[in-house]
């Protein structure tokens, strides 16, 4: 009971004296409660904001590794590895926009679908012709999510393209944040270097 009533005249003073015009105590308290950023934080804010998140690449499986150059394991979710082939079929760096899109009659699995500019819809082409009927690999940041089989575009002319991916609803939800943001990192236009 004294601890409360100690601290409610503290508290009390503390009012008192903020609202009665001290200069000193108000000069005091502006300093304690504003808070500047050192140089070395707002450098890792910078560092921090061009760093990519849920970068999205999408790689050949190998079925018989034989561990040349070009194939490399890589960790999956379930502490396993999984062999692909390192050079990247399709990658976040053609992705402008994704839209997380739940699986209908299963919430709690989510595909994608994903917004590509030019040269990526003719990758998406090339990609779903040459590997139709067998599944790729979706890798989220250097992780193996899963496989799936690419699906050729309803038609030509569109930049849309759907992938039955099915994620968790976070991995999804996450790469939908963050694409916008990866395309601008990857692709940096004219206006960013000034």
């Amino acid at each position: 009971m004294k601890k409360n009533l100690a601290a409610a005249c503290a508290f009390a003073l503390f009012i008192l004296a903020a609202g009665t015009g001290c200069e000193a105590f108000k000069e005091a308290w502006e300093e304690a409660v504003t808070y500047e950023d050192t140089p070395e934080e707002v450098e890792a804010e910078e560092a921090e904001s061009q760093q990519k998140k849920y970068e999205l690449s999408l790689h050949a499986i190998v079925k018989y590794p034989r561990a040349t150059e070009n194939e490399q394991d890589i960790p999956t979710l379930d502490g396993k590895t999984i062999w692909i082939r390192k050079n990247q079929l399709f990658s976040s760096k053609n992705i402008k926009r994704v839209k997380a899109v739940p699986r209908p009659g299963n919430p709690d699995l989510y595909d994608l679908e994903i917004k590509v500019d030019r040269f990526g819809r003719l990758q998406w082409q090339l990609l779903s012709g040459n590997h139709a009927g067998e599944p790729v690999a979706l890798i989220v940041d250097g992780t193996y999510f899963v496989s799936f089989y690419p699906e050729q575009p309803e038609n030509d002319s569109t930049y849309w393209i759907f992938l039955r991916v099915g994620l968790d609803p976070v991995t999804a939800r996450g790469i939908a944040r963050n694409a916008k943001k990866n395309y601008e990192i990857m692709n940096p236009g004219a206006f960013s270097l000034f």
